[in-house]
């Protein structure tokens, strides 16, 4: 009796879920930036140009945003859209201070974490 009435629970559940649109699998995608890739953005909360990346890419200073300004030391906000998580490194060469997005996360504005216009290299897991 107990078994049947866990098991009633938690198809009930599995139903609420399917009918509010829950996935287990959380992704950070907002529509500004594709799905499965990287994206830097010149200012904060995801405004001015965008850089979208999908492959570890060093010397970002050899990168444009999407209106012409150079990606390297420029880069105020990111999306992680990728189920890794990505490493971007305030050197060309992927050394130095670093600061990690987790994977499928979000960061508004690099400034609380020290790291606002010095990503110059990134890296992908």
């Amino acid at each position: 009796m107990m078994r049947k009435a866990i098991l009633s629970a938690g198809a009930m559940s599995l139903s609420v879920m399917a009918l509010i649109g829950f996935s287990p699998a959380a992704h950070a995608d907002n529509g500004a930036c594709p799905k499965n890739s990287f994206c830097l953005f010149e200012h904060d909360n995801y405004l001015g140009g965008r850089a979208v990346f999908h492959k570890t890419t060093r010397h970002l200073g050899n990168h444009k945003f999407d209106n012409g300004v150079t990606v390297g030391d420029n880069a105020s906000s990111m999306i992680n859209n990728m189920g890794v998580a990505v490493g971007l490194y305030q050197d060309g060469d992927c050394t130095g201070k670093h600061y990690n997005a987790r994977r499928e996360s979000t960061d508004p504005d690099f400034s609380n974490n020290g790291f606002d216009n010095k990503a110059s290299c990134l890296v992908v897991s």
